[in-house]
């Protein structure tokens, strides 16, 4: 394995790690709107526009976890077809 190869594994293990990280902490962070923005709450758009961004929060952190996830089946996967190929030879 080449060193540019282990850059970019070790990177991309980084990225995967780190994603993950971001998610549960943006999973874990409440915030309190009221307090950020007082004079736009009582505005008749307000619960619609923060149900909006509840729901697109919601799938950001979904999508930033699928695709963890499926790049490090990715990998493994990879890894396990070399084995294989391997083996049969």
């Amino acid at each position: 394995m080449s060193m540019l190869d282990r850059a970019r594994k070790t990177a991309a293990k980084t990225d995967r790690t780190l994603s993950e990280k971001e998610a549960n902490v943006l999973f874990d962070t409440q915030l309190d709107l009221a307090k950020l923005s007082p004079e736009i709450t009582e505005h008749a758009l307000y619960p619609a526009l923060i149900a909006a961004i509840r729901e697109a929060s919601s799938n950001n952190r979904n999508v930033a976890l699928l695709t963890s996830r499926v790049e490090a089946l990715k990998e493994e996967g990879s890894a396990l077809v070399s084995k294989v190929l391997d083996a049969l030879r």
